[in-house]
């Protein structure tokens, strides 16, 4: 999926949704982003998740059409996500 397509998809959606990822049916809260290549990295680790409004604010400089990924090794590519109540999960 493409920053593009993400922030088109979600301009309705409130901007307190937080953002999560699922690993091994466990919730991770994305908390940082990090810009790269033609990608964004999306990290997960302890903290609290970004908000879709702070998603936004913090993607502003970056290229749209950078592909979003989780940071891992090797990056894991994100197709899409869905709505569950209060969060948005990545996947």
């Amino acid at each position: 999926m493409r920053l593009i397509d993400f922030n088109r998809s979600t301009i309705d959606l409130h901007p307190a949704l937080r953002l999560f990822w699922e690993r091994d049916h466990q919730l991770q809260p994305i908390t940082d982003l990090q810009p790269g290549d033609q990608r964004l990295l999306l990290v997960s680790g302890p903290g609290h998740p970004l908000t879709l409004d702070q998603f936004r604010a913090r993607c502003q400089q970056i290229d749209p059409h950078a592909s979003l990924f989780i940071a891992a090794e090797p990056p894991i590519r994100l197709y899409g996500y869905r709505l569950v109540p209060h969060q948005i999960l990545l996947g």
